[in-house]
Formats: C-alpha cells, structure tokens, sequence
C-alpha cells in the first residue's frame, strides 16, 4: 500500500507536534506525505477549538477542499484535533464533505478508520476519550527556529470557565520523563538538534511519580549536546520557587515566561476561576525578577469578559503598566459553546469590546516601544536561526529570552550560530544589532 497524505495544521504548538505524531503513525502503515491536497489519496485538518474564528476557518477551508471530493470521489477528507472533539458526528452533517471526524485521543486508530472509509464509502468517527493516551513523535528534520516541539503533557485539570480545553483535551496526562527524554536524545543523535522546547496546555503542572515539572526541565537542561530549553505555555499557580530556581541553576533554560494573566482585576479573575488574585500573579512575577535577572515576560489578556466593568477594564491598564510585558496576545471575549461561560450573558456590547481592545494594544505598543528603546546598546548572546524572512540581507536570531534580533549576513555565519551582538536600533519587536564576534559554531549535520 502506497497512499499520499497531506495535513494542514491549525491553532496552536501542541496541534503542531501532534501532526507529527499522525504523520509518524501513517507512514508506519505505508503512507507517504505530499505537498498539495490535489495530490493525495487522504486529506486530514488538524483543528483548533479555542476560539470561534478558528472553527469558521476550517469550515471555509473544508469547503474549499470539496472541489477535490468532485473531482475525485475515492478522496478521503477528515477533520481531527480539538474541533473533530467538540463537534463530533455533527461536523458530517454540517458539510457532507467530510469522511472522517476522529478526536484528540484516537490517532492512533487512524488507519483503520480510512480503511473503513475506503472500503465501503461510509463515514467514520471517533471522539472518545480514554483519559490516558499521549503521543511521541519524531523530531522535525529542520524546524522554523531551529527549536524542536516536545509534548510533554495533554490536557488540563484548571477549569477555567471561558476555556474550551478541558472538555476537547481532558484532563492532565503527564508523559513517562524516559519518553521525553527519549524525544530530547533523539533530537540530539538523530536530527543534529541543540535547542527543544517543552509544550503543554499548563507545562508547569506536570506530575509524574518519578519527576515533577522541575526534575525534569533540570533532566532535559543536562541532556548532553542540549543548549537551550524553552517551555510554555505556564499557569501562575504552577510556577513554584523550585522551578524558578531550576532555571537559574541552568544555563541552558530559557528565562523567557509565558505567563497568562488574561484581567487585572480579581473580580473577573473569580469569575474566571482562574484560582489566583492579583497579587498572588505579581508574587510569581517579583520572585522570578529576584531569582532571574535576564527575566522577559509575555501574557494572554481577554477584554469584554462576561460582567467586566469600565473599572475592571481599567484595573487591567494599570497591571499592564505594572509588567511591562515584552508582547501580549490580547483577545475579545467571545462565549464557547459547553463551557461555563457561555452560560452567563454576554453583557459587554462588541463596541466596548472594540474599544478596549484597541486602548490595550495601544498600551501594550506603547510600553514595548519604551522598553525597546531602554536596550539600544545593550550585549546580548544571540542563536542565528537563518537568513531573515524579508530577504532584506540579514540573519535572523534569538536571545536566550526569547528577543529577535537581526543582524547583517556574513560570510562564515550560518544558521546554528551563537554569536555575541550589540544592539542599534529596534523596529516594532525585532531589535537589529552589529555581530561582534562568535561564541560557538555549529556543526553538526541532521541524519
């Protein structure tokens, strides 16, 4: 057997690493990637369901897709992931399109669900959830930002009522720390790899019997051949000191924090049941400032929440004052079908919501464009990733806190590269800078 696969990915990381795994599971079953859905016998989107425009769009690209079904009804097209779990059997009749529908804890019965599809023309679902199942998967041949993705739990036990997760990703599943640090070696042995990053929907709270979050970030940081550990994305309440002192006794973790505070205000906090106040969050925040002095931070931020005041609005403004956060991803409110939320009445008007969401990008722009400027001169020791997406004659690279850096391309200076820069100027997120000599050269080759 010889079937093409192609996938597209949506939403976040985790979707990311786990198109990896289904594609690590197909071709063990005889099938071979392609590029384009005109090419391919099966054609599967892998979906995000954290917010409603994510879901419109994978409706409209399943739409799109259709032509193929006509052109050639053999194809097989199939949703996974966190939409194929929240919508389940519907999504077949919303779009008669669709073959296959499997969720978040059945990739593995992939193959033999489009077999069944192909052999007698009938859709095929799957969206149980057994609670226990986590995936391993191959590392990329040659990663974005030379960074390879390591799933190191499914799921959340927070139940924050706004967040859809819980209910498409079930409850927390800590992988085996030999598995992960089986993925880490072969990031090393087989693709050449130094830098992973550790993804989960709450990182921080992994628990294992054998290793909390801690043990093993530490685990990971000593992995022969390793030279930088990022992780995210983190929950206030899961970054305990004993984390924050594994970063600092290691050279190799990232000091950059993905911290969601998602209101200033406790109020919205508790109806959020985020399960922290304010001043627990700005605890976490001066502990890491004490212990970490190369310390960046990013957050998510919801405006319009269900209830949110002018004041709780305004209470938001003064703790993004307060941070001085490197970037925010901010958000409108919109209510998620099956999440406590959605049960309250959407009560702030989609004009306010307009309206503070642009006063917090402003203020986000304004306070970044402040601290951007405060670093012109600075040192910094920068990982070059490649040639600047622009083709404007640079090298792209990243400081170990996770700030981009540009610098002008040289003849000997390639892609793995630890140089040492001086900052001259900053455009919008990205600093540029003068390379000032090389700390360490790259050179292994990925098999």
């Amino acid at each position: 057997m010889n079937r093409r696969l192609y996938i597209e990915t949506y939403g976040c990381q985790m979707n990311v690493y786990d198109t990896r795994a289904i594609v690590d599971r197909l071709r063990a079953e005889g099938y071979s990637q392609v590029e384009s859905p005109a090419q391919a016998d099966v054609i599967l989107l892998n979906t995000c369901a954290v917010r409603d425009n994510a879901e419109q769009r994978v409706m409209g690209r399943i739409g799109e897709l259709m032509r193929h079904k006509k052109e050639r009804p053999e194809v097989v097209l199939g949703v996974v992931g966190c939409m194929a779990q929240r919508l389940g059997r519907s999504l077949h009749e919303k779009r008669r399109a669709v073959d296959l529908v499997v969720g978040t804890d059945r990739y593995d019965r992939l193959a033999e669900l489009i077999d069944g599809v192909m052999r007698d023309g009938s859709p095929r679902f799957d969206v149980s959830a057994d609670g226990v199942t986590t995936y391993q998967a191959t590392p990329e041949r040659d990663p974005l930002n030379n960074s390879h993705f390591i799933s190191i739990t499914r799921g959340c036990d927070y139940k924050c009522t706004f967040c859809i997760v819980p209910y498409t990703r079930g409850p927390l599943r800590p992988k085996e720390p030999a598995a992960v640090l089986g993925e880490v070696r072969a990031v090393v042995d087989v693709r050449g790899g130094v830098e992973v990053t550790l993804l989960g929907q709450n990182v921080t709270a992994y628990r294992h019997e054998d290793a909390d979050f801690a043990d093993l970030l530490a685990a990971v940081a000593e992995t022969e051949g390793i030279r930088r550990v990022r992780f995210l994305t983190n929950h206030p309440r899961d970054l305990s000191q004993k984390v924050i002192d594994t970063i600092a006794a290691h050279e190799e973790v990232s000091p950059w924090l993905h911290l969601p505070i998602q209101s200033g205000s406790d109020r919205i906090l508790r109806r959020m049941k985020r399960g922290y106040r304010l001043r627990d969050y700005l605890d976490v925040v001066e502990r890491c400032r004490r212990s970490l002095p190369e310390v960046s931070f990013s957050t998510d931020v919801i405006v319009g929440f269900p209830g949110e005041s002018d004041e709780d609005f305004e209470e938001t403004l003064t703790v993004m004052r307060q941070m001085r956060y490197d970037s925010a991803f901010t958000f409108k409110y919109s209510p998620r079908p099956g999440t406590p939320a959605a049960r309250l009445a959407d009560d702030v008007p989609e004009e306010k919501k307009n309206e503070r969401l642009y006063r917090l990008n402003a203020l986000q722009e304004e306070l970044w464009e402040e601290k951007a400027r405060s670093l012109v001169g600075s040192r910094w020791e920068v990982a070059i990733e490649g040639e600047d997406l622009k083709g404007r004659g640079y090298l792209r690279g990243r400081t170990l806190n996770n700030r981009k850096v540009l610098v002008p391309a040289r003849e000997g200076l390639s892609r793995g590269d630890e140089i040492l820069v001086r900052v001259t100027g900053v455009q919008a997120t990205t600093f540029f800078a003068e390379n000032l000599g090389l700390l360490w050269k790259y050179d292994r080759v990925a098999a």
